[in-house]
């Protein structure tokens, strides 16, 4: 066993600002894994907000913006599905930063390519129609970019220790957080406009927002390197201090080896293996990502049943968004509140996992007792209050259940080959439950309308 002081070498002090302040490499790696996070649900969020943009950007092609967003939808989920489930069949070898690395990288060239087509004249004169088919091929890249990113990120997170999952569960929760609060504040500043006081210009907003989206993928990409190089200082002081001690250089050069080893799987591990030992946990996680995509057919309909009032957060146009916010708070709430062992909610029986994903399903009669038919029927509970409280609640309910599922599956693996294996392993099933997802909101429009 290593002292206190090879101890103190393992995780050192890599930031120290006071005597009261000072960073770890634990809280370093905490930290790179939560802005890992944020950059792999940030490109999703970019084309999802920008859809107001492109309301102007194909002001002269209704049709266009009328199917944006579902087929940005669709072109996202059916690729990631794709994306995912091949990437968990390569295994044996692969080094997983370096498919984290490569997918950023994508990212960063993809939004400063999508960034330069709002500010540059050519794009902004170009056919609606090849235009459109350009911004569709962008997100499938995208959607494969990510794929890259994360099948990598769950692998090393599994076998690093689920509070490094849960980092990057806060990051995506923070990620979703960032864009309602950025549309409320846009349309108190900007006030609400028709698509016919806009005109097809440059915007510099949305140039910015993809920028972001490609500095976040560079900040990821350099904290990561920046771990792994006070990895390897840390493991040269530890040697320097081995010697020292009764342990024989060969024992201490063979251990160092192996810390410095990449994380790469040596074995393949099929499905069929992963399933005896994961079924309850990745069903979860399928059926949570099905029924949340409900969140969205409601939050887009249901108004404020205070819509007649002269205070503007009842105008549908800040309420909506407001909405969001409210779900994505709840949502962030539920995963931070599962990297504190003390409040209990981190849930580690996969019986009661499956359980609880499968009761949700009781939120969508709940959410059909509010306003789903502004001004055609008087709602079942007549209060926004009732309303606000039901979308936090299923917001919590969903990050306690997606971040729980990520960070008790290494619990249920036996090496590391099978931890590294399990991150595609339950990306395909969060892709198939976003694709299922998909489908089961469109069912639910028609049920509504």
């Amino acid at each position: 066993m290593f002292n206190d002081a090879a101890t103190q070498h393992n995780d050192p002090i890599v930031l120290k600002l006071s005597s009261l302040i000072e960073i770890r490499l634990s809280q370093l790696k905490y930290f790179t894994f939560l802005i890992i996070g944020i950059a792999l649900l940030w490109p999703w969020n970019c084309f999802l907000s920008a859809s107001a943009y492109y309301g102007t950007r194909f002001i002269n092609s209704p049709s266009l913006i009328k199917i944006y967003s579902s087929t940005m939808m669709s072109v996202s989920t059916i690729t990631s599905a794709i994306f995912n489930y091949v990437l968990s069949q390569q295994q044996t070898g692969v080094n997983y930063k370096n498919r984290v690395k490569f997918g950023f990288n994508m990212t960063i060239v993809i939004f400063v390519f999508m960034a330069i087509t709002c500010i540059t004249q050519i794009f902004i004169d170009m056919n609606d129609k090849l235009f459109f088919a350009i911004l569709m091929i962008m997100v499938l890249l995208s959607a494969a970019a990510t794929c890259f990113a994360q099948n990598g990120t769950m692998a090393i997170v599994n076998v690093m220790g689920s509070i490094y999952a849960n980092s990057v569960m806060v990051g995506q929760a923070v990620a979703g957080v960032l864009p309602s609060l950025a549309l409320i504040f846009s349309i108190l500043a900007v006030g609400d406009k028709t698509l016919k006081e806009h005109k097809v210009e440059k915007d510099f907003g949305v140039f910015i927002y993809y920028i972001t989206a490609s500095l976040v993928c560079i900040l990821s990409i350099s904290l990561l390197y920046l771990v792994n190089k006070y990895k390897e200082h840390t493991v040269y002081e530890r040697l320097d201090e081995l010697i020292e001690e009764e342990h024989g250089t060969t024992e201490v050069e063979q251990e160092l080896e192996e810390e410095e080893e990449p994380v790469t799987q040596k074995q393949f591990v099929p499905f069929s293996q992963l399933w005896s030992k994961l079924s309850l946990i990745v069903m979860t996680i399928f059926l949570t990502f099905s029924i949340t995509l409900a969140f969205p057919v409601f939050a887009s309909v249901v108004e404020s049943t205070s819509d007649q009032s002269s205070y503007k957060f009842f105008n549908k146009q800040i309420y909506i968004p407001f909405i969001y916010l409210i779900w994505n708070l709840g949502d962030l709430l539920g995963r931070v509140l599962c990297g504190y062992p003390k409040l209990k909610m981190l849930i580690t029986n996969p019986k009661v996992l499956i359980i609880y994903s499968i009761s949700r399903l009781v939120f969508i009669p709940l959410f059909l007792t509010c306003n789903t038919k502004p001004g055609v029927s008087i709602p079942l509970i007549n209060s926004d209050i009732w309303y606000i409280l039901l979308q936090l609640l299923f917001g919590i309910s969903n990050g306690q259940l997606c971040t729980s599922s990520f960070m008790i599956v290494g619990k249920f693996c036996d090496n590391d080959d099978e931890k590294e294996a399990a991150g595609g392993f339950t990306t395909v099933f969060l892709s198939f439950g976003l694709m299922a997802g998909s489908v089961f909101s469109y069912l639910l429009v028609l049920f509504i309308s």
